[in-house]
């Protein structure tokens, strides 16, 4: 399938090209990244007024600059001067798969149908049942007769969770129900385990303490919260499995004490030594491992789900890396400080090469924050949610998501929690990134909007009066729910079904973190804390409001933050139009390479198409600030992996 589409596009023939491609077959990031490489640029609208304005303020198309318009919709729908000239392609599923259900393939992601593309196809045409049994052998190697053993089912549940390429839900049911029929999975909760990592992961946790307690016993204790399943300690085949659940993260080794005589399979999943301290070096072994993988396979076909992996476990090292309670060995905190230098450069080149393009793709799954609109209309369009509130969390990092979430899933046992990781807009400030988020916008097509001629609340407005929304269902709020009861009334009008709400606590505490990260986390935590005087409980409180009042509830933040040493300030007057500690905006190209000859150690970011043409970015490199020399901020604006890899969680109430 790939060559075949790659073909279709020979590099410097046709100036204008555009491809009806109802069924995404052009948004993998394998395909779009070799289009790219040609020296293509492209456009995938399919709001007429937007890609006219997309098309205008680029350089004109011609055999140099060639263009590709994409659209979900008939060329014929295109603007006449768009479409009469242009070289016209259409892509379907049934070009490619012609032997298997279309409905079928309809459920699966770009990424997924690159990979189904590189198979060898079935001889002959296939039924529904038959596709779905085929897809999940050939892309999930999720077949139930090999799976019917709990040691050979946890073993691909493990793989499985670290890919990040879940089933669509016709595959999940399907499979769910064909493991269901033996017997051994009576008392598993297997669709949980399949929708949620966590829920996987707490199930091990369970099983192994279980099995750890009962061998020390020598007989049964007491009942597994979820049903005693797993028999590890008459299991050689679970034993076997030891050391990848715990590499996986799907296992936290137990603590014991030197008293305690165990067996030699046990090793792996238990500790003598603070169970934080394993994990924290267990961590940077693996980061140190990916990082490795991406210098020998630079821009491979699952970059962006490597580098989610990476952001998680790098967002669970810098939580602990910071907890003052913990006594690392030096050699540890050098290889922190080598992996954060190693980390920015591999990084920060593969956003040169992969950020623009990810731009591209924004469903059936976002990439970008100015996805997010985008992909809540598609759900609410698929007939998957109606109400809607977005709150938008200012300036959370994933780390700072990490200890929110373990705190409120504490405390509140029926939560539902799903995550998804997205990238941050360039430059990674808050009237740019923040309004990009809240427009579903690039900030090339609301130009003069980035001075705040247009406010948020009516680019909330003005993005769903498209989706044919009334603007009086519509309600942007900066929240104060910490400071008093006065917005009570006006949360809970019956009126207005599509709320975007703003907390800006997260960045205010990372903004008054004069000694760096740790004194943020601190500050974070005593905001967990519902003893505190000021603390999340209204905040938490207004979630749970929301969820009974039948509202899907998404949060999510515009950028994150990252620790950075100040380098010295430029003395520039007006010409910069924002001057942040780790970004400064140009309209004049030439002022900015003025202060970057006085400082070279930064980046010039430029023509991303997502910035306007005449903008230029002028950014510190690794982990410096334009802040007096020797002075430690944390902040934001660039583009360290902190700063740009955010979370994207909804929450949804368990049915009682």
């Amino acid at each position: 399938m790939y060559q075949k589409i790659i073909s279709a596009f020979p590099a410097h023939v046709h100036p204008l090209t555009v491809v009806s491609d109802p069924d995404r077959l052009l948004s993998g990031e394998t395909i779009l990244g070799e289009l790219v490489k040609r020296e293509f640029h492209v456009i995938q609208e399919d709001d007429p007024i937007i890609l006219r304005h997309r098309v205008e303020v680029m350089p004109p198309f011609s055999i140099q600059h060639p263009l590709i318009i994409i659209t979900a919709g008939i060329l014929e729908n295109l603007p006449y001067d768009l479409y009469q000239p242009a070289n016209r392609l259409t892509f379907s599923l049934h070009q490619f798969f012609p032997n298997l259900a279309y409905p079928v393939l309809q459920t699966l992601s770009p990424d997924q149908i690159e990979r189904l593309g590189a198979s060898s196809s079935p001889s002959e045409v296939l039924s529904r049942e038959k596709t779905i049994n085929y897809i999940l052998r050939v892309l999930f190697k999720a077949d139930p007769t090999s799976l019917n053993q709990p040691h050979a089912f946890i073993n691909w549940l493990n793989n499985y969770h670290q890919e990040q390429s879940p089933l669509p839900e016709l595959l999940r049911t399907s499979f769910v129900s064909r493991l269901k029929r033996y017997a051994i999975y009576d008392k598993w909760d297997i669709d949980l385990l399949f929708r949620e990592s966590q829920a996987f992961s707490n199930f091990i946790q369970n099983q192994w303490q279980y099995s750890i307690n009962q061998t020390i016993s020598g007989n049964q204790i007491q009942e597994a919260d979820s049903g005693y399943c797993l028999s590890f300690e008459r299991d050689l085949n679970l034993q076997e499995l030891v050391p990848a659940l715990v590499r996986r993260g799907n296992l936290r080794p137990l603590k014991i004490t030197d008293q305690i005589k165990l067996p030699d399979w046990t090793n792996p999943g238990v500790i003598r030594v603070d169970p934080r301290v394993h994990r924290y070096e267990l961590l940077l072994s693996e980061v140190e491992n990916d990082l490795k993988v991406k210098r020998l396979e630079p821009f491979g076909q699952t970059e962006w789900i490597r580098w989610k992996k990476i952001a998680q476990d790098w967002s669970e090292i810098c939580n602990l890396h910071y907890q003052s309670d913990l006594d690392f060995h030096p050699r540890k905190k050098v290889k922190f400080n080598q992996l954060i230098n190693e980390m920015d450069k591999i990084f920060t080149n593969w956003l040169k090469n992969k950020y623009s393009l990810l731009g591209v793709q924004r469903l059936p799954k976002p990439h970008h924050v100015f996805h997010i609109p985008h992909y809540l209309a598609y759900l609410r369009n698929q007939k998957k949610i109606e109400r809607i509130v977005l709150l938008i969390l200012d300036g959370m990092s994933l780390a700072d998501w990490r200890m929110i979430e373990h705190v409120w899933k504490e405390r509140h046992e029926n939560w539902e929690m799903k995550t998804e990781l997205l990238l941050a807009q360039i430059p990674t400030i808050t009237n740019i990134s923040r309004y990009a988020l809240i427009s579903g916008l690039r900030p090339a097509d609301v130009e003069n909007d980035l001075n705040n001629s247009t406010t948020e609340a009516h680019a909330w407005s003005l993005f769903w009066s498209r989706e044919g929304v009334a603007e009086s269902a519509c309600q942007y709020l900066s929240l104060a729910v910490d400071r008093g009861d006065d917005q009570i009334p006006e949360l809970e009008n019956p009126q207005v079904s599509f709320w975007c709400l703003i907390e800006n606590i997260p960045d205010e505490l990372s903004h008054h973190a004069t000694l760096g990260t740790a004194e943020q986390q601190s500050s974070l935590k005593l905001w967990l804390e519902s003893t505190n005087t000021q603390n999340s409980n209204p905040l938490e409180n207004l979630i749970d409001s929301f969820l009974d009042r039948g509202f899907s509830v998404f949060i999510t933040s515009d950028h994150g933050h990252v620790e950075a040493t100040g380098f010295g300030q430029p003395l520039e007057g007006l010409i910069a139009q924002t001057r942040g500690k780790r970004a400064r905006l140009y309209y004049d190209r030439l002022s900015a390479l003025r202060i970057q000859d006085a400082f070279p150690e930064t980046i010039l970011w430029e023509d991303d198409s997502l910035l306007p043409t005449n903008m230029a970015v002028l950014m510190p490199e690794m982990r410096a600030a334009f802040a007096p020399s020797g002075e430690l901020v944390v902040t934001h604006g660039g583009i360290s992996i902190e700063e740009m890899i955010v979370p994207l969680i909804q929450i949804s109430k368990a049915s009682p």
